[in-house]
């Protein structure tokens, strides 16, 4: 029972690690990869998405090792990035509502001028946190799901060899 706390963790703390770890592509590594985007475009893309499996294989490779069915790697691959997709949206909707992004920082939940700004803060936090959270969640549950599944079949391949799970 304690692994399945560890694996909600895992993903609670990636979610806010891939904040700073996405604020520091966009500001810190891409103005240095140059000007083509055959080159910048790729390796962005490949960072940024590519980062996720990060949480995910470990998690779901030692849960397959340990699991006598399919659905524990399963369930723990859901269980990480379901977290991790939280975790993120929360931070974001926490830095929104203190006026910490940029061009938003209007958007201050404790300014003087909130009175002024809150139908224009629950437009954004509609747009920018609740739709994007709903709009990746699913993502998160499939892929969470499909990578459990991989593993399991990874370790089956290579630990039983000529077991039913090679044909």
């Amino acid at each position: 029972m304690k692994r399945w706390y560890l694996y909600a963790l895992i993903g609670l703390i990636f979610g806010i690690f891939d904040w700073f770890y996405l604020d520091w592509l966009a500001r810190g590594l891409s103005p240095n990869l140059g000007e083509n985007p055959f080159i910048v475009i790729p390796i962005i893309l490949g960072l940024n998405y590519g980062i996720w499996l990060v949480p995910i294989i470990p998690v779901t490779l030692y849960e397959a090792n340990r699991a006598k069915t399919i659905k524990s790697p399963i369930f723990a691959g859901i269980l990480t990035w379901s977290c991790a997709i939280l975790s993120y949206y929360i931070f974001y909707a926490f830095l929104l509502s203190l006026g910490r992004l940029p061009n938003l920082e209007h958007l201050n939940i404790f300014g003087q001028n909130f009175e002024n700004v809150r139908p224009e803060y629950w437009r954004m936090f509609n747009r920018i946190i609740l739709f994007q959270f709903l709009e990746w969640t699913p993502i998160a549950v499939i892929g969470g799901g499909v990578a459990g599944a991989i593993a399991w079949w990874v370790i089956r391949r290579f630990k039983h060899p000529k077991s039913k799970f090679t044909n």
